[in-house]
């Protein structure tokens, strides 16, 4: 799969896996321009529907229902956080500024 493009230098240099993981406080460094990339606090709204799946879970009668109910509200989850989620710059890397990044 392709990466994701660095919202700073615009290079695909951001794997789809490591997106996955990032969350407000988290960052991920440009392999290109060196910017500190991570995603807004907003993106936490993502987890909504694996919280729901959680607490749906807890009420249904059988083992097998509450852990498909489970693994749907984690995929749901993934699916969001990848389409909705955009990626934002923390920190601009030093190479941007001093002109060393790849066009």
């Amino acid at each position: 799969m392709a990466n994701l493009e660095c919202p700073n230098c615009h290079q695909q240099t951001i794997p789809l896996w490591r997106k996955m993981f990032l969350g407000p406080a988290a960052s991920v460094k440009c392999t290109n321009c060196g910017s500190r990339i991570s995603v807004p606090y907003s993106a936490m709204l993502a987890v909504a529907p694996f919280a729901i799946a959680i607490a749906a879970a807890q009420v249904v009668g059988s083992i097998a229902i509450a852990g498909t109910v489970l693994v749907i509200g984690a995929l749901v989850m993934c699916w969001i956080h990848y389409q909705f989620v955009p990626l934002i710059v923390k920190e601009r890397g030093e190479a941007k500024e001093r002109g060393e990044v790849k066009a």
